[in-house]
C-alpha cells in the first residue's frame, strides 16, 4: 500500500510545476548565503529552517529545477508514510485492523494540496512524519518509562519545530494520549496522575516547547485578527460543515479550480448530507460494538476546532470564511484522523485504559455483521477508491491548468537563442504571481530564475517585454505625454553643443513608465540623459535609432547633454508611458 501511494504520487509530482510562493522562496534562497540568518529568516510569519534549507538546494540549480524539487516532496512523503505504517504497529500492535486507518493516510484527498504546492509541502510533510513518529516514541515511552524514549520524542518534536510551528500542537495531542489512555482517575485527578507517573516527560516537553513559544512569539511577525461573527460562522461551515467531514471519507469528489493550479473543495450537497449521516451512524455502531470510543473522537473534534481557531484569528480574516474549504489547513487533521480511528476501533496494548469489545450490552447480530475481516477490507476498498478518484481530480488541475508553468515554459523558448535581452522590469500577470507577493510579482525578480541571458537596465537601445503569455516582443511605448516639435526646422531638438532640455508637458506621472527618445545620429557616439535625478549615458547610433529610459514618478523633461565625440543628434519625438509588447523578437 505505501509503495503503490509514493508510486501514484510520484505521477502527481513530476509532471506538475512551482507556484506562487515557490518562486519567491527560491529567489530568496539565490539571494542568500547558507548560514543562520537566512535559516531563521520567518517566510510569511513561518519559522521554517528546514524548508529554507531545502529551498536553498533547490536554488543552487543553474535554472529551476522542479525534479528536484518534486523529488524532496516524494522523499518527504515517503518518510511520513513509512512513520504513519510504523506508528500503527508500535501503538496498535502488528494486526490487520491496521490498513484501515493506514489506508485513511495514504489514500486521503485531504493532503495532496499540500503535497502538490512545494511551498506547502516543506511544512506539512515533515509535519505529518513528525506526529507519526512523536505518538509512536511517546507511546513506546508509556509503556515503559525509559529515558530514552523521551529523548528521542523531544529530538523528533524539536526537528518538527524547525519546519512547522503547528508542531505545537502535537505536544497537546501527546499530553492528551498520556491522560485519557495510559492514565485512571475521574477526568480531574486524570491529569495530576499522569504527570506524577511522567514527570520526567512533562518538564522535558514543557521545556522543548516552553522555550521555542517564546522565541516565536518575540521573534516571528505574526498574522493575528479579531475573530468577527460572521467570518467565524462562514469559516465554521465552510471548514468543519463541509470540507472535513467529506475528506474524511474520501472526498470532496469535486473540486472548485477558479485559482488555478489551486482547487479548493466543492462537494455536493447531497454528498455532504451523506457523509455527515455516515459519520454518525459510524460513531453509533462503535458505541455499540466497543467501550471508550468516546474520547478518540474528542480528540479528533478537538484538534479540528484548534485549526479553525488557528485559521479564524489568521488569514481567515483577511480572505474570508471560503478560506475553509482550502485543505491546505486542514492536512495535519488527517494524521489525527488515522490516530483517532485506530484509537476508536483497536485497543493500544500497555494502556491503562482504551477501547476494547462491549461483551455484554453490544447486540450480537450487530457484532456479527460489523465485525469481522470482509467488511473492514470492504470499507479500506471504498476509502482507498474514494479518496484516489478525489486526488486524481484534484492532481489533473496542476497537470493541465497551471498559469505559471506555461509563462514559464513560453517565457524560455521565446528568450533562448537571442543573445543578452533588455527587459523592461514589470508587473507579472496575476494569475503568474500575485500582487501580494511584492516584490517577487516582477519580471525582474522572476525571470532571472529561469533565464540567464537577460537584463533589466535602465536604458537601452532595444528594449523588451512580455506578454501575458510569457512571450517576448520589442517594446513599443503607449504614449502618456509626447514631447512638442522642437525649435530646428528638419531637425527637431538638436542636441549638438552644451545640453538641450525638452520640456514634457504634464509630466509622466504614472509608474513603470519609461521614455523612448527617437532620434536621428550624423555618427555613432554617446550621450547623457538626465531624468529628475536619474542620469543615465546612452549609446547612439549612426542613423535612426531608439534609446529607452526608465522614467522616475512625475517626470516633467528630459535633459539631452552633447554627444562627446561631436556627433550631431536630431531628436524627432520623446514618447512617455508604459511599455507594452511590439512585434515579437
Amino acid at each position: 500500500m505505501v509503495v503503490a501511494q509514493l508510486a501514484f504520487r510520484a505521477w502527481a509530482l513530476y509532471p506538475s510545476w512551482f507556484y506562487a510562493d515557490d518562486y519567491r522562496l527560491v529567489g530568496q534562497a539565490r539571494d542568500s548565503s547558507l548560514g543562520v540568518d537566512y535559516l531563521t529568516r520567518p517566510y510569511d510569519s513561518q519559522f521554517m529552517p528546514v524548508g529554507r534549507l531545502l529551498a536553498w538546494v533547490v536554488g543552487r540549480a543553474d535554472h529551476l529545477d522542479w525534479h528536484l524539487a518534486a523529488s524532496m516532496s516524494l522523499g518527504l512523503q515517503a518518510l511520513a508514510s513509512v512513520a504513519c505504517l510504523w506508528m500503527l504497529v508500535v501503538v496498535f500492535g502488528r494486526r490487520w485492523q491496521i490498513l484501515l486507518p493506514l489506508g485513511v493516510y495514504l489514500s486521503s484527498a485531504m493532503t495532496m494540496p499540500a503535497l502538490m504546492w512545494w511551498a506547502a509541502a516543506l511544512n506539512q510533510l515533515p509535519l505529518q512524519a513528525v506526529f507519526f513518529a512523536a505518538v509512536a516514541t511517546w507511546t513506546a515511552y508509556l509503556r515503559g518509562r525509559r529515558f530514552r524514549w523521551i529523548a528521542l520524542t523531544m529530538l523528533v518534536l524539536g526537528v518538527g519545530l524547525l519546519c512547522y510551528v503547528k508542531t505545537l500542537l502535537v505536544f497537546v495531542v501527546l499530553a492528551y494520549v498520556a491522560v485519557a489512555y495510559f492514565s485512571s482517575g475521574g477526568v480531574l485527578r486524570r491529569p495530576w496522575t499522569a504527570v506524577r507517573r511522567y514527570w520526567p516527560a512533562a518538564l522535558a516537553g514543557l521545556g522543548v516547547g516552553g522555550a521555542f513559544l517564546v522565541y516565536y512569539v518575540t521573534q516571528v511577525p505574526q498574522i493575528v485578527a479579531t475573530g468577527e461573527a460572521p467570518v467565524a460562522g462562514a469559516l465554521a461551515r465552510s471548514m468543519l460543515g463541509r470540507a472535513l467531514v467529506v475528506g474524511m471519507l474520501g472526498g470532496p469528489w469535486r473540486w472548485d479550480d477558479f485559482n488555478p493550479p489551486v482547487g479548493i473543495a466543492d462537494p455536493p450537497s447531497a454528498a455532504v448530507a451523506a457523509s455527515w449521516v455516515f459519520v454518525v451512524v459510524a460513531a453509533i455502531l462503535l458505541v455499540l460494538l466497543r467501550r471508550r470510543t468516546g474520547r478518540a473522537w474528542l480528540l479528533l473534534l478537538a484538534y479540528a476546532g484548534a485549526a479553525y481557531v488557528l485559521l479564524l484569528t489568521t488569514r481567515a480574516q483577511i480572505v474570508g470564511g471560503t478560506l475553509g474549504l482550502e485543505y491546505r489547513y486542514l492536512t495535519d487533521t488527517v494524521c489525527v484522523l488515522v490516530l483517532c480511528v485506530g484509537l476508536a476501533t483497536m485497543s493500544v496494548p500497555g494502556a491503562v485504559e482504551s477501547s476494547e469489545p462491549r461483551t455484554r450490552t453490544r447486540p450480537r447480530w450487530l457484532a456479527t455483521r460489523a465485525s469481522g475481516l470482509v467488511p473492514t477490507v470492504a470499507l479500506i476498498v471504498l476509502l482507498v477508491v474514494s479518496g484516489s478518484i478525489s486526488s486524481v481530480r484534484y492532481v489533473l488541475i496542476w497537470h493541465h491548468d497551471n498559469p505559471g508553468a506555461d509563462f514559464v515554459t513560453t517565457a524560455s523558448r521565446g528568450l533562448a537563442g537571442h543573445g543578452t535581452v533588455d527587459l523592461a522590469d514589470e508587473p507579472l500577470p496575476a494569475e503568474v504571481m500575485s500582487g501580494l507577493t511584492a516584490p517577487y510579482d516582477r519580471s525582474g525578480l522572476f525571470v532571472p530564475l529561469f533565464a540567464d541571458n537577460v537584463r533589466f537596465p535602465e536604458v537601452s537601445s532595444r528594449l523588451a517585454v512580455l506578454d501575458k503569455d510569457g512571450s517576448p516582443h520589442d517594446a513599443v511605448i503607449r504614449p502618456n505625454v509626447v514631447s512638442g516639435p522642437g525649435p530646428v526646422p528638419g531637425c527637431g531638438w538638436q542636441v549638438a553643443n552644451g545640453s538641450t532640455t525638452v520640456p514634457l508637458e504634464g509630466g509622466a506621472g504614472f509608474e513603470d513608465t519609461w521614455l523612448r527618445i527617437g532620434y536621428l545620429a550624423s555618427a555613432a557616439d554617446s550621450m547623457s540623459v538626465r531624468v529628475g535625478d536619474l542620469t543615465v549615458d546612452a549609446s547612439v547610433s549612426r542613423g535612426l535609432g531608439n534609446i529607452f529610459v526608465r522614467a522616475p514618478f512625475g517626470t516633467s523633461s528630459v535633459t539631452l547633454e552633447a554627444p562627446r565625440d561631436g556627433a550631431t543628434v536630431c531628436v524627432d519625438t520623446i514618447e512617455v508611458g508604459p511599455p507594452e509588447p511590439g512585434d515579437p523578437l
